[in-house]
């Protein structure tokens, strides 16, 4: 950032959440309905009547539970907006951040002057209206993807990869939270009870958050015991661990400069600025990746954020750590150098299991937050951090309540994904025999709960990796559930175009 440019100083001047948790079909929502009641509650905090009228740059995260054939002419229209510069993603949850620090660049270049980001989900309401039609509710319905939309546009998954059945977040998310946990030493036994302490703290924010999707507490017990209603998803996973999608939610915000601000008679105390932020990627295919309790481009992008606002992690007031899974929050943590023994909440909101899951826009319910919270607390800093797909891509912004004066531009963000792009994973390879060694796995359940198939991803003696699933013996497959599995030996063998890996 220019900082000697004081009047394009990038400023959030107002934001606007929404949520509808009625179960009446009288009370039916589209994602649209969603984003603008969103965006109309950020024009009153900015109190300012006719700003969205002047609004030159909409940013739209992408919409999963309706397909819309041109959702930023349907949102423009609702909102009777023109803006000059429109963008619109496709799958990724950095999508709010990012467009938060894309919209800033722009301001300071001054080819924007008012922003508005914005974005939301209606699972909740599209679960009724299929019920109500008597259809199949699809949560995991994939938009499809256009070139002319904004930012990543990658598969995130390879062949390989769904060869191997590792469809769905469910499905891949327990190869770095099983790792995480032999990567910490713990037990299973240890390792379930601090995943049941951890998101008990998550609940416990997200109870008193009047936008979270379940305002009742949940405890430790009642989110690792196994239950009719706590079905294990995904080992280690039970369902209440998980995000939650079958939401309604919406979220805004409108981003400018001071003197715009100034201009229009945004009042001062509503002003909250973006003092720094990055965005980084890693090995795009998780296949690929040098380990699995770890995330390089979560590091780099902070460290971006950080120097840029002339901070430490340690100067950082609030934290919101994108948090879709257990493990992914645990890994930043780590990637950011924040003890275990910190005493600071991972989450503002109260994470995605608890507050909810919006699709890709999450985060911009996290940034939202936070500006309430900077609007209190003018002296404080927080710290956004939001990823895409797989701990693929991460995006971080940090806001403060003023403008800091050790602020500095010592980056060049070319140079940091240079160097991050260097690193390479060990050597992939697709048919596999002889003696073997676990690294991670995972393990899929039916319906019931029941452990039914296990995805393994392990090492040969000279390095290799390689794919391969459990031979099908379920007691095996319960044992892995009990017993630690990872560095076990054992040998694998290709056989029609799969490996098969046996103790």
């Amino acid at each position: 950032m220019d900082i000697s440019s004081f009047n394009k100083r990038p400023v959030i001047i107002g934001v606007g959440q929404s949520v509808n948790r009625s179960d009446d079909p009288a009370d039916i929502k589209t994602p649209i309905d969603m984003i603008e009641a969103a965006v109309r509650m950020a024009q009153d905090d900015s109190c300012i009547k006719g700003l969205i009228e002047k609004v030159d740059t909409l940013f739209l995260v992408n919409i999963m539970s309706r397909h819309y054939a041109d959702p930023l002419s349907e949102i423009s229209s609702k909102l009777g907006v023109m803006p000059n510069r429109k963008a619109y993603t496709w799958i990724g949850a950095t999508a709010p951040q990012w467009f938060v620090n894309q919209a800033a660049k722009n301001i300071f270049a001054g080819s924007t002057r008012l922003a508005l980001i914005c974005g939301g989900e209606a699972f909740h309401s599209a679960k009724i209206e299929a019920k109500i039609k008597r259809q199949t509710f699809q949560q995991w319905n994939l938009p499809p993807k256009k070139q002319w939309m904004a930012g990543e546009l990658r598969d995130p998954l390879s062949s390989l990869e769904m060869k191997y059945g590792l469809a769905l977040p469910i499905n891949v998310y327990p190869l770095f939270e099983n790792a995480f946990r032999h990567y910490k030493n713990l037990s299973i036994e240890n390792h379930i009870t601090e995943l049941g302490e951890f998101c008990a703290g998550l609940s416990a924010v997200a109870a008193e958050n009047p936008f979270s999707w379940f305002k009742t507490r949940k405890t430790k017990d009642e989110i690792v015991n196994v239950s009719d209603s706590n079905q294990m998803i995904s080992f280690p996973y039970t369902k209440f661990m998980c995000s939650i999608m079958q939401v309604d939610q919406g979220a805004a915000l409108f981003l400018t400069d001071e003197q715009t601000a100034s201009e229009l008679g945004v009042p001062k105390e509503k002003w909250v600025y973006l003092v720094g932020s990055g965005d980084a990627l890693d090995i795009w295919h998780v296949s690929g990746r040098v380990n699995y309790f770890s995330s390089p481009s979560a590091k780099v992008a902070a460290a971006m954020a950080l120097d840029q606002a002339g901070i430490t992690i340690d100067e950082i007031n609030y934290l919101d750590l994108y948090s879709c899974f257990p493990c992914a929050p645990r890994i930043v943590r780590d990637m950011l150098g924040i003890s275990e023994s910190d005493r600071r909440s991972l989450t503002i909101t109260g994470g995605m299991p608890y507050f909810g899951g919006p699709g890709n826009n999450y985060s911009l319910h996290a940034i939202c937050k936070m500006v309430e919270l900077l609007r209190r607390e003018k002296d404080k800093l927080g710290l956004v951090q939001a990823l895409s797909w797989f701990i693929s891509k991460n995006s971080v912004g940090i806001y403060s309540g003023k403008w800091l004066r050790n602020l500095r531009n010592t980056f060049v963000p070319d140079t940091y994904q240079k160097e991050l792009s260097k690193v390479k994973g060990p050597q992939l390879v697709a048919h596999a025999s002889g003696n073997a060694e676990i690294e991670t796995y995972t393990i899929f359940h039916d319906r019931k709960g029941r452990p039914v198939e296990a995805v393994i991803i392990g090492r040969l003696p000279n390095g290799f990796r390689f794919l391969a699933k459990a031979e099908p013996e379920i007691s095996t497959i319960d044992d892995m559930t009990t017993q630690e599995f990872i560095s076990r030996r054992g040998r694998v063998r290709s056989k029609d175009g799969l490996n098969f890996f046996q103790i």
